[in-house]
């Protein structure tokens, strides 16, 4: 068990910038103790009586592993009471209804929409109303989802709202009206994104589906949510072994270089007898991607292959991996060649996993009883700490989310590792692979790595050369 003396300066300057804030964003990146940070801030006004509890929500795992894990680790909270609501909605209501008779609440981000009914008939000086955690707020940055809606509407309900994340604008600027509106009870910009956008950005193509700031709106926006907000500045980072990212690519064989130029000029292609249509773009967008992994999805459950480039880039990792590694998958068929290398019972974390075992993937892969374990950055993206069972890492292929791409990475390359990182991924040459690689790696815009796409292609999708 760790003492409180043991916590970082940084650390302790956020805590008492939590300590005498109501409303305040609390941005760390992935490992910097953010968690820490926030329940020692708890437990110190609550010693001090200024609030009787705090409501924490959080990824369902962050919330189900994390938040505990902390508590437990730390002397100074070891005596703090919490549960974690779980179960059926009745379930979940009784445990809510028993609250007051702890110091924290915590509960999934996932059931924003349950929680903020079921809390409807409770006085607005009940205690679960003191204090209200979200962590990893910028799974709330969409302003058109339904738990951003909510939380938007009904935070004002809070005396205190508190926000910690480790990529608060993963996607640029954009992504900070929702966090800082709910923390700030819409204070800070007002209520409307729409509204708040026309005056600070710009369309960039034709449809509105990308927007960029304004000339000078950037740097008005940070000076704008500076003074709500708790930054790790550069000079306080944690020291990290080294972070060493390997491309390997793999060039497609000339059967599936047709039919991946098939699929990009006319929308369709051809796969072991089988013809494969795309209904737009977007789609075939989606159909490159596969094609650069070496499958196909064609009609329903049917898949079909095309090559085995990564198969084989995947097999020569593994006969080679000098550790423990793990292995980043995007489509279950990635998988299905994960299981194809390795065997069918390779441990993974992604859809189909229930809790319990991915649990005890995470506690075996820590303790270094797993060679390789598989998984989704959808499913293992926020929250784990995996540092202690390895230092290699290698992705199929990127991915489309830099959120998601950062916090994966940081599931190794955070403060605890010891060791130097290896992250490897593997890119098909003239692919969409480059596209999702320009969007992560190269922090271009999503229009941005697009167009630079089309560059490389040469003409838009869907348009055959002449």
């Amino acid at each position: 068990m760790r003492n409180k003396s043991e916590l970082r300066d940084y650390q302790q300057r956020m805590i008492g910038e939590l300590y005498e804030a109501d409303e305040r964003l609390v941005v760390a990146r992935p490992g910097g103790g953010k968690t820490a940070v926030g329940a020692t801030a708890f437990q110190e006004l609550r010693r001090d009586g200024h609030v009787r509890h705090a409501l924490i929500l959080a990824p369902k795992r962050v919330a189900r592993i994390v938040w505990p894990d902390e508590i437990a680790n730390w002397s100074h909270l070891a005596g703090l009471r919490y549960q974690v609501l779980s179960g059926t909605p009745r379930q979940r209501a009784e445990m809510l209804a028993e609250s007051p008779n702890y110091d924290l609440t915590i509960i999934g981000l996932d059931v924003v929409d349950w929680l903020v009914k079921e809390l409807m008939p409770y006085p607005d000086d009940h205690p679960i109303f003191d204090l209200l955690v979200i962590d990893e707020i910028s799974k709330l940055r969409n302003p058109t989802g339904v738990r951003a809606k909510r939380m938007l509407r009904y935070g004002h309900r809070w005396r205190l709202r508190w926000g910690l994340s480790g990529t608060l604008r993963p996607n640029g600027p954009e992504n900070l009206f929702m966090p800082a509106s709910i923390v700030t009870n819409k204070k800070i910009w007002g209520g409307s994104f729409y509204s708040w956008r026309a005056k600070r950005f710009y369309a960039v193509d034709y449809q509105g589906f990308e927007w960029a700031p304004l000339p000078g709106a950037e740097e008005t926006i940070n000076e704008e949510i500076a003074p709500i907000c708790s930054i790790l500045r550069d000079d306080e980072l944690p020291q990290l072994p080294p972070l060493t990212m390997i491309f390997d690519r793999v060039e497609l064989p000339p059967a599936a270089r047709q039919q991946y130029r098939d699929m990009a000029d006319k929308l369709f292609t051809h796969a072991n007898d089988t013809t494969v249509l795309a209904g737009s773009t977007a789609i075939a967008t989606g159909k490159l991607a596969q094609i650069a992994n070496g499958f196909v999805y064609c009609d329903g459950s049917i898949t079909e292959r095309v090559h085995d480039q990564k198969r084989e880039w995947l097999a020569d990792l593994v006969d080679n991996a000098t550790g423990p590694t793990l292995i980043v998958f995007e489509y279950r068929e990635d998988l299905e060649m994960i299981f194809d290398v390795l065997g069918q019972d390779t441990p993974h974390i992604g859809g189909g996993v229930t809790n319990a075992e991915s649990d005890a993937h995470i506690k075996a892969w820590n303790e270094g009883a797993l060679p390789f374990l598989a998984i989704h950055p959808a499913a293992a993206g926020h929250g784990l700490n995996l540092q202690s069972g390895g230092s290699d890492m290698c992705w199929i292929s990127p991915c489309w989310s830099p959120e998601n791409w950062e916090q994966t990475i940081a599931r190794l390359h955070r403060s605890g590792q010891v060791a130097p990182v290896i992250c490897r991924v593997c890119v098909a040459t003239d692919t969409v692979d480059e596209m999702k690689l320009d969007r992560v790696f190269n922090k271009m815009s999503a229009q941005a790595a697009f167009e630079a796409f089309l560059r490389r292609h040469g003409r838009p999708l869907g348009q055959a050369a002449e």
